[in-house]
């Protein structure tokens, strides 16, 4: 049986051929067979060097299986030496697909199905080419391992017309194989190189096929227009919600109905024919009052049925297709947008994340042209944005995935936020405090208030979420805004890139001067940019500064580490709060500290399982239906991303439609069925509606206008066009959305996209208890997972954090990678703080809280 390691759109498969056949075979629906012409092989074969994508004979079944295996599929001869363990990487997938709307026009028009195809094709081939001008693979000893480029990779592309669900999804799974030619021989593909490629992969993908002239010109022949931002189809935008949400209905069938067999036939692998009846069943079950067809046109039919049913009515003449010429283009204005967009995203990037920014850019720009001139313009742009950004290292191995390069405003940021947090400490006008989760942080802020209005001061609270806010105010009694919120009424504004600038302040904004105390609450989560605009308005109107949080805990979304900067150049101001009081039993608030350090994950995975506190699964889908059950009865469940979270989502509202509790009243753009009775979440934040991002709420009523909900903060009424676009399921929640949370019981799903902080806010959440679940074939596998999480932490905590990441990544992947010794070496050092222009920290002696 294989797996797929996943990271971040990039999965890693490891395991046997035949599986990944099963898998290439099951994972699209029976619908596609209609498309299949008999004699069709199961997937393209291309082979591809530094200047050349040639595509070979289509590969069937078996030949495909021989090819994951690691084999020539011509001369039969194994490519070097095969390792034949399970853990065998076989292969990296990246999926190339748009917009659901380009698929729904494809079904409509065969003109623009042709044209859609052939455009997936040629950026396929991009995308192929480009990684075999910049993919590596490691020669040499184990201990003296070196960087090498490739000569020759080999891909698999396997196209698919549906979901796995039977609705229109033209896609392509591409597959590159792990066995890779260089320096004379064949190797193994550097993965952790694929991986950081991966925004030029996706940007490449989008690109190619945004700006294809043939493609573009099939939509325009039809009447069809493209928005600029994510390149959805205008004229069908507002339909793609009701076919996602179909195909999310029969998905959570064929969920149900392989986790009920599997809790049958324990130890047991679902075959070919079994998947079939599955897709049958489920396909009729979400459809009992429609025909299922068995041919292709039959297919096209009743989705243009179903358009039909949804009022669409299809333009009735062309368009004109208005198009921007490269040399039309500002190069410079572009380059500063690509700077400013990767800068508020992230601390540091490669050549692979510049080219990713500048494909995305050039395709939002309106340009259309043949992708020899658009590859051109790309390399020249990625070349422009590379020389304007700053390195962070002053040495010449760096691997092109390393990500080495900065900006000076990334830079300047810091820089700043340094230099005003170490003159704060000399003048004792900041305050740094710290505790674990569960150790009342927020809880203490009461008797500060008390405290500070005592001297005829005032408290002000602020937090980098509104829903935080609103946590903050019910624990202390006060009013709590939003950081971003409180910098808008001063006149902070930033625009879509990141960028930011000052306006004149509100008039009703909200006093500061010497007599407040600015407290920031959930400090490890506010990002730089933010960070140096409040502590810019603290210093203008004389405020003092308290900063509460847990480094530990989930960091900033974007460049952040402030909660660090402030510890490490305020020491001075640092309280380090003792002890933990969440937890009723005082033995697991100890175990809670062993996770918040990450200290011996082995024995705290064995604690936690004679506890009864580890649920192992035997598969994926058995794990959201464990999960689901628990969401549905009321108890947190928290997962890892929001694919997952919308599955358990879906499963549990898909078992109160079966029992009768709700009848769906919303159908949303993201393809979620929403009914009375339904736990859901708001994702905007909307100071006229009075909800916040991530507020969760449950549906009392609905009208074709609007969407009643109620609350912790009271009842609210949300029209139909916000309710569309912002409303979501929450039975379960990403961590991000349980940060803050104190329940009685908190279930957390552990698996490859899990971090060592997610999973210990996760672990935190439960007064009573704290459950994780895992997928694995054994015990000892899900103990090496457990361990393998805590040692994945990838923050990022700015600029001087990524240098030190950097410098440890060369160490490690160098083109000269010095011998490692038997032992484990201590961790680089940080380069000093004044190499990047901050002062240096000083050695903490400890204040009294608040002074």
């Amino acid at each position: 049986m294989g797996a797929f390691r996943v990271h971040g759109g990039l999965k890693i498969y490891r395991g046997s051929a035949a599986a990944a056949r099963n898998y290439v075979e099951a994972d699209r629906s029976r619908a596609d067979d209609y498309y299949l012409a008999e004699g069709t092989g199961l997937a393209q074969r291309l082979v591809a060097g530094p200047n050349l994508v040639q595509r070979r004979d289509d590969m069937d079944g078996a030949t495909y299986e021989r090819w994951v295996a690691g084999y020539d599929v011509e001369s039969g001869a194994a490519k070097g030496r095969l390792r034949s363990n399970d853990k065998a990487v076989r292969f990296v997938e990246v999926t190339v697909n748009g917009p659901k709307t380009w698929s729904i026009a494809a079904t409509l028009h065969p003109g623009i199905a042709e044209a859609y195809d052939a455009a997936q094709d040629r950026a396929a081939a991009e995308i192929i080419s480009w990684l075999a001008q910049h993919a590596t693979t490691r020669v040499g000893p184990r201990d003296r391992q070196v960087q090498v480029p490739v000569e020759q990779i080999e891909a698999a592309v396997v196209r698919h017309f549906t979901s796995r669900a039977g609705d229109p999804h033209r896609h392509l799974h591409l597959q590159i194989n792990a066995r890779v030619k260089a320096a004379g021989a064949w190797r193994g593909l550097h993965t952790v190189g694929t991986r950081d490629s991966l925004e030029a992969i996706n940007g490449i993908g989008h690109a190619a096929v945004m700006t294809d002239p043939q493609f573009r010109a099939a939509l325009a022949s039809r009447g069809y227009s493209l928005d600029d931002d994510g390149g959805e189809i205008v004229e069908l935008k507002a339909y793609a919600g009701a076919f996602s949400a179909r195909a999310r209905q029969i998905e959570t069938n064929i969920d149900r109905y392989e986790a009920g067999w599997r809790a049958d036939h324990p130890g047991e692998e679902p075959g070919p024919a079994l998947r079939q009846s599955w897709d049958r069943r489920a396909w009729s079950e979400a459809r009992p009052d429609k025909v299922i067809p068995v041919s292709g046109d039959q297919l096209r039919e009743r989705w243009s049925d179903e358009l039909d049913d949804l009022g669409f009515v299809a333009p009735s003449r062309p368009r004109h297709l208005v198009t921007v010429r490269p040399g039309e283009l500002d190069r410079e204005v572009i380059v500063d947008r690509a700077l400013a967009r990767l800068g508020s995203r992230r601390s540091a990037w490669n050549g692979a994340d510049a080219r990713g920014e500048v494909e995305k850019l050039i395709a939002s720009a309106g340009v259309v042209v043949d992708g020899a001139v658009r590859r051109e313009l790309a390399e020249d742009l990625t070349a422009r944005v590379l020389e304007a950004s700053s390195l962070l290292l002053g040495r010449n191995d760096v691997p092109a995935h390393v990500r080495a390069h900065t900006s000076p405003r990334v830079l300047a940021v810091e820089r700043e936020l340094v230099a005003r947090i170490a003159q704060r400490a000399d003048e004792r006008t900041i305050t740094v405090v710290e505790g674990a989760a569960g150790a009342g942080k927020t809880r203490r802020l009461a008797a500060k208030r008390a405290e500070v209005e005592a001297r005829r001061g005032r408290m002000l609270i602020v937090t980098p979420t509104r829903k935080a806010a609103q946590v903050a105010s019910a624990e202390v009694g006060t009013t709590a805004y939003s950081v971003a919120w409180l910098l808008h009424q001063h006149g902070y504004r930033w625009d879509k890139d990141g960028r930011w600038e000052r306006a004149e302040p509100a008039p009703d904004a909200p006093r500061l001067d010497r007599r407040t105390v600015l407290v920031v609450d959930e400090a490890g989560m506010l990002n730089q940019d933010a960070a140096r605009a409040l502590l810019e308005l603290a210093d203008a109107t004389g405020a003092r500064v308290t900063l509460v949080g847990d480094r530990h805990q989930l960091p900033a979304v974007g460049r952040g580490g402030v909660l660090d900067l402030a510890a490490r150049f305020a020491p001075t101001r640092l309280v380090e709060l003792e002890g933990v009081h969440r937890f009723a039993d005082p033995e697991y608030a100890d175990m809670s500290l062993r996770m918040r350090t990450g200290d011996r994950p082995d024995e705290v995975f064995d604690e936690l399982a004679r506890r009864g506190l580890v649920v192992v699964h035997a598969s994926e889908v058995e794990r959201v239906a464990a999960l689901a059950a628990r969401a549905s009865s009321g108890e947190l469940v928290v997962a890892d991303t929001r694919e997952q979270v919308a599955r358990i989502n879906s499963m549990v509202h898909h078992v109160h439609a079966r029992t009768g509790e709700d009848t769906d009243v919303l159908i949303t753009s993201a393809g979620e069925r929403i009914a009375v009775g339904d736990r859901v979440a708001t994702r905007r934040n909307d100071s006229e509606l009075g909800v916040a991002n991530r507020e969760r709420w449950t549906v009392v009523a609905a009208g074709p206008d609007s969407v009643e909900v109620v609350g912790d903060a009271g009842r609210r009424v949300l029209p139909a066009a916000y309710a569309r676009r912002h409303l979501e399921l929450a039975f379960a929640t990403t961590a991000y959305g349980a940060q803050g949370s104190t329940v009685p019981t908190s279930h957390v799903l552990v698996g490859e996209h899990s971090g060592a902080a997610s999973t210990y806010v996760g672990m935190t959440r439960g007064r009573e208890r704290n459950v994780a679940h895992l997928v694995a074939e054994t015990t000892d596998d899900a103990r090496r997972q457990w361990a393998e999480v805590f040692g994945r932490d990838r923050a990022d905590l700015g600029p001087t954090h990524a240098a030190r990441r950097a410098a440890e990544d060369i160490d490690r992947y160098g083109p000269t990678a010095p011998r490692r010794p038997a032992i484990r070496p201590p961790a680089p050092v940080a380069r000093r703080p004044e190499e990047l222009g901050h002062p240096q920290a000083r050695p903490a002696q400890g204040p009294g809280i608040g002074r």
